[in-house]
């Protein structure tokens, strides 16, 4: 009866264990995917800051041709 009830136990335990690997598992993905994201965007971002920063330099040039 105390070997039954300590398999039992055990059982209920190995399943929350994998229930617990399992939803770890998924964090991860959820934690990639977002990571591909957010450095997409960052990307994006310094390539936006990139021509900005050049239209700055030629509006600059442009602006000290035009009035010399």
């Amino acid at each position: 009866m105390v070997d039954n009830d300590i398999l039992l136990a055990l059982g209920r335990l190995e399943g929350k264990v994998d229930a617990l690997i399992q939803g770890q598992a998924a964090q991860g993905e959820k934690l990639n995917a977002h990571d591909e994201r957010i450095r997409a965007l960052e990307h994006y971002k310094a390539w936006i800051m990139g021509g900005a920063a050049a239209a700055g330099a030629v509006t600059s040039l442009l602006v000290r041709f035009l009035t010399s």
